[in-house]
């Protein structure tokens, strides 16, 4: 029961929240302060009835104020409020006029004149996407405008101000609107008007198609004129920009005084120089791009009126005009990028900061002077651009509408798939991330990828096809190493150059980082150094090569560290031993300290056993008894012939080596090699009772009873001991 009572009161007090939250939210826009929709009305009566009672209400409001503060917002009331009502007066100006050419009446028309149609269709289409970004940020504006008036009561005192902003704000939007319904209309007119003038005779008076497409050959000569000489000046201010750059690198870093101040900034004033006239210089070819366009335009729309046009090859001429234009307004938006940042660059300069001298001064204004005609040379060629865009769309139209209906299908077909083509590009080429001027794209990412994928998979390609070389004509392992060797390092050099550049990096500029690298290389990096030098001598040196049997301790029979060598990398070599580790080796090592190539000339070693048998043996039979037991040995070569020495004598034995050859396996693997020929010694001496010593006896030869069964020996004495040195695996 008690719990039904608190569920019911907690419905309660859930219910009496949300109507407290729902009043507080309706009072607080009840209290919020509207638009004055008077000042922007419709109606000009009511319009300028509320304009004359608001000036009434400021001329009172100003003679009664009391402070400084109360006044000067009043007169920017009064400043808006004039704005407002020059905005009320211009409400009904006149509409531009393009100038379009009548076709009425007309049944032929001239080149010129069809020219000069395009000229002011163009620029309607250029007014119309003016006119719609102004109505977007114009709606921008008057929305945060609305934002910033509602989040306030009715008392503030910011309210008047920007009721006021907001009726102009909503003047001018609607003055926008206006302009652009009326430009959709001169567009709909002029549209219209295109595909009647296309209909009709255009005859092309005083210059034949040969003709032009002389200009066409003389205006591309002139270009490559024109990039020739850009490509030797840049060349030249690169020279001196470099030099200038080098120069300032020295100061920084460092304490400097007023005077080295003074010099640096000049410097820097100087590179900048330098660098706007690198894009003045590379504005030229741009320029002259325009002009050969624009002849290439006229020589399409002469052969679109010709008799008999191709127009399977004139829309891939027109297509191919609109990717070099869009290609040539995105170089211009770079340079003017460019020019941007150097315009920065003057600012700071200029300011508080730095530390200027007369002829530096001089400079500076000189500076400014130049990035103002920069700027203009680059927005007179975007404008060229923009109209040379809008014609080509122009022409793509004309060249539709001249075709029969089938062949315009057709034609379409095949533009559209072009155009789904370059729309891909375009996403694939949208920057997801700009860093230090460099775009990083999906295309760009894809092409990396592929440079990797292709180049891995032509260097795994070459390296199997150097070993099936290798073993058709039965190269050696050092031979294949090295081979692979001098093929591959200098790919994967090739492969990250090429990747350099796709990414936009200058290969130039790794001399740079070559020299901080080399810094780096004396002090932290020179243990790597070391080893990638030495890894690079070891790959053309013949004193270890892969499948080599090595050894790295104090010789052949005292063990230390000793394998086969499986790979040599420009770093490290990997040895394995016979227990199947693999250690790796900095290859300072193998050049620094003492190895030992078992198989350096040939796969055949010597191999010392040494054993002992007790005093009073004769030393002719026991030669002639562990000889014979060697040489039956199947690892032990005859040739050279096994051998069997008298070494040294102790205080209670004496001492042989049994010296015997072998080769292969049984040279890489020393231990079970010994092994092998000790057992075998060890089993001769027992059947043919030759006494081996003990040496807690001091030399002192003992009876023993042996038993020889399958190669095992038990003894009723004590235990014989064999001393045996040999390699440990």
């Amino acid at each position: 029961m008690r719990s039904y009572y608190n569920r019911r009161l907690y419905i309660y007090a859930l219910l009496c929240l949300f109507f407290a939250t729902f009043f507080i939210l309706e009072a607080g826009f009840l209290l919020a302060a509207d638009p004055d929709s008077r000042l922007y009305s419709n109606n000009v009566n009511e319009r300028f009835s509320a304009y004359q009672d608001k000036t009434q209400q400021l001329n009172e409001a100003l003679a009664v104020a009391m402070n400084e503060k109360s006044r000067k917002q009043i007169i920017l009331q009064q400043e808006l409020l004039a704005k407002l009502k020059e905005f009320s007066n211009n409400a009904r100006q006149p509409m531009p006029d393009f100038g379009l050419p009548d076709s009425a009446g007309k049944s032929s028309f001239t080149w010129q004149l069809l020219d000069l149609y395009l000229e002011r269709y163009a620029d309607i289409m250029i007014e119309i996407k003016k006119s719609a970004s102004d109505i977007d940020i114009a709606n921008g504006q008057f929305e945060e405008l609305y934002n910033k008036l509602i989040a306030l009561d009715q008392e503030h005192p910011d309210i008047p101000i920007l009721q006021l902003q907001y009726a102009i704000q909503a003047i001018k939007l609607d003055q926008q609107k206006t302009v652009d319904g009326y430009l959709k209309d001169v567009l709909k007119k002029a549209k219209d008007e295109y595909s009647r003038i296309l209909q009709r005779t255009i005859t092309v008076y005083g210059q034949s198609i040969e003709e032009q497409e002389r200009v066409v050959n003389q205006t591309a000569k002139k270009i490559e004129q024109s990039e020739e000489k850009a490509r030797e000046e840049s060349t030249g201010t690169n020279v001196k920009i470099q030099k200038l750059e080098s120069l300032l690198a020295g100061y920084l870093g460092q304490e400097r005084s007023d005077t080295e101040k003074k010099t640096m900034h000049f410097e820097q004033l100087k590179l900048l120089n330098l660098q706007l006239e690198q894009v003045s210089t590379d504005n030229q070819p741009l320029k002259g791009r325009i002009e050969s366009l624009v002849e290439q335009q006229v020589l399409i729309w002469f052969r679109l009126l010709g008799s008999d046009p191709e127009f399977f090859q004139l829309s891939d001429m027109s297509g191919d005009l609109k990717n070099i234009l869009r290609s040539l307004r995105e170089q211009i938006v770079h340079q003017q990028e460019l020019t941007h940042a150097y315009e920065k660059d003057v600012s700071s300069l200029g300011g508080g900061n730095a530390v200027l001298g007369p002829k530096a001064q001089e400079l500076l204004t000189s500076l400014n002077q130049k990035v103002q005609r920069v700027f203009e040379q680059l927005s007179g060629m975007d404008q060229q651009a923009e109209m040379l865009e809008n014609k080509a769309v122009l022409l793509e139209r004309a060249i539709n509408l001249k075709q029969s209906a089938l062949g315009s299908v057709v034609t379409k077909t095949k533009v559209a798939t072009d155009d789904i083509y370059e729309k891909i590009l375009s996403v694939l080429r949208y920057p997801l991330l700009s860093y230090n001027g460099i775009n990083i794209s999906l295309l760009l990412m894809l092409q990396l990828i592929s440079l990797l994928a292709v180049g891995i998979v032509i260097n795994r390609a070459y390296c199997h096809m150097i070993i099936g070389v290798g073993k058709k004509r039965k190269w050696t392992e050092r031979t294949i190493h090295l081979v692979q060797a001098v093929g591959k390092y200098p790919f994967i050099f090739l492969v990250a150059m090429i990747i350099l550049s796709v990414v936009g990096i200058n290969t130039r500029s790794l001399a740079l980082v070559a020299g901080a690298l080399s810094v780096g290389v004396g002090f932290g990096m020179q243990t790597i150094a070391n080893n990638l030098v030495s890894g690079i001598i070891l790959l053309f040196d013949k004193s270890i090569s892969p499948g080599d049997f090595i050894s790295l301790g104090d010789g052949l029979q005292k063990g230390g560290t000793r394998g086969n060598v499986v790979q040599m990398n420009i770093r490290a070599t990997v040895l394995r031993t016979n227990d199947n580790i693999n250690i790796i080796i900095p290859n300072a090592d193998l050049i620094a300290s003492q190895v030992v190539n078992w198989t350096y000339s040939d796969e055949k070693i010597r191999l010392r056993i040494p054993f002992s048998v007790a005093y009073g043996t004769d030393i002719n039979r026991v030669k002639a008894v562990v000889e014979k037991a060697v040489i039956d040995l199947p690892i032990v070569l005859s040739t050279p012939k096994p051998q069997i020495w008298l070494d040294k004598q102790t205080g209670h034995s004496l001492g042989y080596l049994a010296t015997i050859w072998v080769e292969g396996q049984n040279a890489r693997q020393p231990a079970r090699t010994t092994d092998t020929v000790l057992s075998a010694i060890l089993a001769a001496l027992y059947s043919h009772s030759i006494a081996i010593p003990n040496q807690a006896m001091e030399g002192t030869v003992q009876e023993y009873k042996y038993e020889h069964l399958a190669g095992t020996v038990n003894s009723n004495q004590t235990g014989l001991r064999l001393s045996r040195q040999i390699a440990t695996q």
